[in-house]
């Protein structure tokens, strides 16, 4: 007897990943349930089951997704710049701009790092012994760079990366707390977002300058 396939219509994988995007950022791995997902990717739980046989395959392949799209995102934005400020300028851009603009991805990583991180870990893992494609392996080589050209002073790399990182999340991670202290980021979230991003690559710049250097002057538009 010949089992057949359930006829697939075309996109359906797209729509389940997105549809388990949503719910796992808002109730986690462990408070998901396939059921709910497959009712908001409008699809039964057969369907879902022929894609994914349990949740744990399908939410490491939606954390793999995200974490591909990000890294390869990033990277092109990196490799495509020569200096180290557009460089600098580009991770710091790019990176708030993905969380931005895939709000869900970083709530579902941040969850995920508060359950103890074990996704997360083994596939930046994988990406670093591979080092390909690494958006902060590539900024660490840039920090490197400019630091033997004189262009900014010694600093620890790793810290210096952390903190890059950490000024990129907090506003998103700790929005509430955020919106206590910044009325922008109530009133104009998006003039708010594009602000710091300028502000960050400012305050980094001015940071990492050895001493007596300059910034160069804007040329007026």
């Amino acid at each position: 007897m010949v089992v057949k396939s359930p006829a697939v219509a075309p996109g359906t994988e797209q729509r389940i990943f997105d549809a388990a995007l949503a719910v796992f950022a808002r109730k986690g791995r462990d408070g998901a349930r396939l059921q709910e997902i497959a009712d908001r990717a409008a699809i039964n739980r057969a369907l879902l089951h022929y894609y994914f046989r349990t949740k744990e395959q399908l939410y490491e392949a939606v954390f793999a997704h995200g974490c591909r799209q990000f890294m390869v995102g990033l990277s092109q934005s990196l490799r495509a710049e020569q200096g180290f400020e557009d460089c600098l300028r580009a991770f710091v851009y790019g990176y708030i701009d993905y969380i931005y603009e895939h709000q869900d991805m970083a709530r579902l990583m941040l969850n995920e790092c508060l359950c103890g991180g074990g996704a997360l870990e083994r596939h930046l893992t994988a990406a670093l012994e591979a080092r390909e494609g690494v958006p902060g392996l590539l900024l660490e080589e840039r920090l490197r760079g400019a630091i033997a050209a004189g262009e900014i002073r010694e600093v620890d790399l790793r810290h210096t990366l952390l903190t890059i990182v950490s000024a990129c999340l907090f506003p998103f991670v700790a929005l509430p707390t955020v919106r206590l202290f910044h009325s922008q980021a109530v009133q104009d979230f998006d003039r708010f977002v594009h602000e710091r991003k300028s502000h960050i690559v400012d305050l980094l710049l001015g940071g990492l300058r050895p001493a007596g250097i300059q910034p160069p002057e804007e040329v007026p538009a």
